[in-house]
């Protein structure tokens, strides 16, 4: 079985500094720049394609990432940012 891609919903918005993800229901979540380029980079990638890359461009180790971001893409999916 092929690996779910995932897909960003909504938009990015930045206002006064701040950075703010807005769902389809016009609901904003208030986010920092690691957040918005996570949700940024789903855009069709796998689960570990999205840890390989945030890896790479942090220099942080895939082990070290990992939990973190699918706990992050997790939280996007229930508050309809990702699919």
């Amino acid at each position: 079985m092929e690996e779910a891609r995932l897909k960003r919903k909504g938009a990015l918005v930045r206002e006064s500094g701040s950075i703010i993800l807005v769902n389809e229901e016009d609901k904003a979540f208030g986010v920092d720049e690691v957040v918005a380029y996570i949700w940024s980079i789903c855009d069709g990638k796998t689960v570990d394609e999205v840890i390989n890359q945030f890896s790479e461009v942090s220099n942080i180790s895939r082990d070290e990432v990992r939990e973190p971001i699918i706990n992050l893409i997790n939280k996007l999916k229930s508050v309809s940012l990702l699919e």
